[in-house]
């Protein structure tokens, strides 16, 4: 015997449909779906199907020989195996505990209804609530009933069988409320039916009655504005209305202050929107105004305020001048074209009569000699569209013709527009030249030497600009200045070499290249050399173009490391010729690699040929025997020459000099001495030492802030300095003994960005130098 089981499982534990076949097979039979009476189609329950999936088994019993097939049905989703369930109630959707896998009538590919029963009941019917969830929408208004049958999805409505009751039907009380709005004013009815959230508004039956319908009424206050004006209607629909002030209701052009140029509190009419009142109103109740036109909103008291301040004119082109024409009940101005702002009296101030009604399009002041209005008094402008044509324009040619002077450089155009009487001017639109024109091609560009020219669009005359440095015959145009940057200091380990780089900028490309000293460089002729110096070495590069332009810029290089010679002998000394004082001597010890002063002289440096250029310099320095002097030591950096330079001076005891400012205290400071005029304002010893700025130097750091104490005879410091391309300095002062620090300032300037280092003494024997090294900022 051949069994076959057919098993529908829906999700959601839905009732099962189970299809058995024996003499008869459960289908469609075309008449009637009912088949109750066919045993094999007789419904099972959900406990008997055992699988959500699709499965087939066959056994085979020695004591049966008839195989069992068993198949479950896909869910209501149809994902695998398509299934007809029965649509009773027409809505789309299927019921899913009546289903096969065959198309029948009335049927639906699918099994998603929740309610078979109810049209109003399916997924999505509430799309307001979901879009998705089978909730019931009797109403119709796309929300769901809060209370459905059983069996269906809750929703939000609390009211489904009102199309009117919804959450956020009263939109202006609350989004979310669920409240009636039955005239659909955006506000709840107050006594709504039971189940709906009460709202304000007092008649839920009059569109026009809400909580500050009235906008001149309190805004919480029930009101009525029939014809929405802002004022509230005196006699209102609703007699629990609180009357309002409109003297006419149905008309929105009429309420209190409707005309505030008349009134700000009367019940007027202004239908044109002009803010003056209709002086005949056709509301018995309006007050009347002073707008004798209150249809015409260019027609009111003070239209025309040329004319009258306060007659009721007409002016509806603007010019402050009534139309002479006007409308009946109007008042007539002196406006001979009204429509026309151009034309009007007094437009032309320059003709003869000022105050007839002319035309002057252009607005220079003088009138069109051939108006358009027939009522307008011709002038005497010969071109009344160009505002540079008009009698005595030009008046180096004619102080009376109507010529044109487009540049305004009062000499009259010789080609001017026909009609105009022609001047003199040959090219009317540079200013600069009106006679003797220079003939060239129109807007050519061209070099001329190391000149630009530019011939105008006219083709008479040509601007010449200067290029200082060279033109640019292929781009038509000046050379930028010319430049070069030899980039950072460089720091190299003893006998390595260093890479040298020029970039230079601008002129006309054609770059030669000059480094020195050469002596040291595989090749001093190009951008990219390549140093192997034995010290510290400045290199100074120098760039020339083929228009003979020049620049230059340098770098030094630093050997890590290496001790500096200060010898004399190959490094400058200069005594200060303002002092009177002995001439100092300067001794190098290269076994020690000491530098000392061993005269109590004038003031002294000694400064060798390389720049202390963003970079760390330091040694050792002290005064070995005072010999009961006591007096200064000190450095010199940034050194352009002997006029230009950083100074640090330290002091061991306070003196009185007069030669050098007066009372000189003890105690380290800092300077920039910057000489403008040598010849006629020579650098002094107050300059450089006075604890204050002269005419010839600055204070940068005084005493007070670096440090107080005097030296110390036969004790050993270190002296640091680092001087920073950005202008920040600092100077270390420590015992050599512990390197305890002394003394240590920051500070700013930005007067030389570098230059060259050196030692300094003044009247001070014994002061000695020792072991310096420079260094790259890292």
């Amino acid at each position: 015997m051949l069994r076959i089981d057919v098993r529908t499982s829906l999700v959601g534990g839905l009732g099962l449909l189970a299809l058995e076949g024996c003499g008869n097979v459960c289908g469609d039979d075309g008449l009637v779906w009912n088949q109750a009476d066919n045993p094999a189609c007789q419904q099972v329950t959900a406990s008997e199907s055992d699988s959500d999936t699709t499965t087939e088994t066959t056994t085979n019993d020695p004591t049966d020989t008839t195989p069992t097939t068993t198949m479950d049905t896909p869910t209501s989703t149809m994902g695998m195996g398509e299934m007809w369930c029965k649509d009773a109630d027409g809505d789309g959707f299927g019921d899913p505990t009546m289903c096969q896998p065959d198309m029948f009538p009335g049927s639906v590919p699918n099994a998603d209804d929740c309610a078979d029963d109810n049209a109003d009941a399916f997924p999505g019917s509430a799309e307001n609530d979901s879009m998705t969830a089978c909730m019931e929408d009797a109403d119709g208004d796309g929300w769901g009933d809060s209370m459905p049958p059983e069996g269906v999805e809750p929703g939000t409505d609390c009211a489904d069988d009102n199309a009117n009751a919804y959450p956020g039907a009263a939109e202006a009380e609350s989004m979310t409320a669920c409240m009636e709005d039955a005239d659909e004013d955006g506000w709840g009815d107050d006594m709504p039916p039971e189940g709906v959230e009460p709202g304000t508004d007092c008649n839920d039956d009059n569109g026009t009655i809400f909580p500050g319908a009235a906008k001149d009424l309190p805004a919480d206050q029930c009101t009525q504005d029939s014809d929405g004006d802002g004022s509230g209607d005196s006699m209102p629909d609703d007699p629990d209305v609180p009357p309002g002030n409109d003297c006419a209701d149905e008309d929105p052009s009429t309420f209190p202050g409707a005309a505030p140029n008349d009134s700000p509190e009367a019940c007027m009419t202004d239908m044109d929107g002009d803010d003056w009142g209709d002086d005949m109103p056709s509301v018995p109740e309006a007050v009347p105004g002073t707008d004798c036109a209150d249809d015409n909103p260019n027609a009111f008291p003070g239209a025309a305020e040329n004319d009258s301040e306060s007659a009721c004119m007409e002016d509806e082109d603007g010019d402050g001048w009534g139309d002479d024409m006007p409308p009946e009940g109007v008042m007539p101005g002196t406006d001979c074209d009204d429509a026309d702002a151009a034309t009007g009296p007094g437009v032309a101030e320059n003709e003869v009569d000022p105050n007839v009604c002319q035309t002057d399009a252009d607005g220079d002041g003088w009138a069109d000699p051939d108006p358009d209005d027939d009522g307008a008094v011709p002038g005497t402008d010969c071109d009344d569209n160009d505002a540079f044509t008009f009698p005595g324009a030009a008046p180096n040619d004619d102080p009376t013709a109507c010529m044109t002077d487009a540049d305004e450089d009062d000499w009259g155009d010789m080609m001017p527009e026909p009609g105009v009487e022609p001047g003199t001017d040959c090219t009317d639109r540079d200013p600069a030249v009106h006679e003797n024109c220079a003939r060239c091609n129109p807007n050519e560009v061209k070099c001329v030497d190391k000149d630009l020219h530019t011939c105008n669009e006219q083709g008479t005359a040509e601007d010449v600009q200067t290029c200082e440095h060279g033109c640019d015959d292929d781009g038509l145009k000046c050379w930028d200045p010319l430049s070069v940057e030899a980039g950072d200091s460089i720091c190299v380990d003893l006998n390595m070499p260093a890479q040298l780089n020029a970039v230079a900028m601008g002129g006309d490309g054609n770059y030669a290249y000059n480094w020195t000293p050469a002596d040291t460089l595989d090749n001093g002729t190009i951008a990219n050399p390549t140093a192997t110096p034995v010290g510290p070495t400045t290199y100074t590069i120098d760039v020339s173009d083929g228009e003979g332009n020049m620049a230059s810029d340098s770098v030094t290089v630093y050997l890590k490391n290496q001790t500096l010679l200060l010898d004399p002998d190959i490094c400058e000394t200069y005594d200060f010729p303002d002092e009177a004082d002995a001439a100092t001597n300067w001794v190098w010890n290269d076994n020690t690699k000491t530098l000392c002063q061993t005269i109590n002289g004038k003031s002294a440096a000694l400064f060798c040929g390389w720049d202390l250029d963003n970079a760390t310099i330091t040694g050792s320095f002290q005064v070995t025997d005072d010999a009961n002097d006591d007096d200064w030591i000190g450095f010199m950096w940034g050194i352009q020459d002997t006029d230009h330079y950083y100074l640090f001076s330290w002091k061991q005891a306070t003196q009185d000099f007069a030669n050098c400012g007066g009372q000189l205290p003890a105690g380290m400071q800092v300077k920039v001495i910057d000489v403008a005029d040598p010849m006629n304002d020579p650098q002094s010893c107050a300059d450089r030492l006075q604890p204050a700025d002269t005419a010839n130097s600055k204070l940068l750091v005084p005493v007070g802030e670096f440090s107080t104490m005097g030296w110390t005879e036969a004790t050993e410091y270190t002296f640091e300095l680092t001087h920073k391309a950005s202008g920040e300095m600092t100077i270390v002062i420590r015992l050599k003994a512990n390197n305890n620090v002394v003394a240590m300032k920051t500070f700013m300037d930005t007067t030389y960005a570098n230059g060259k280092f050196g030692m300094y003494t003044k009247s001070q024997i014994n002061a000695c130098f020792s072991n310096f090294v420079a260094s790259c900022v890292e």
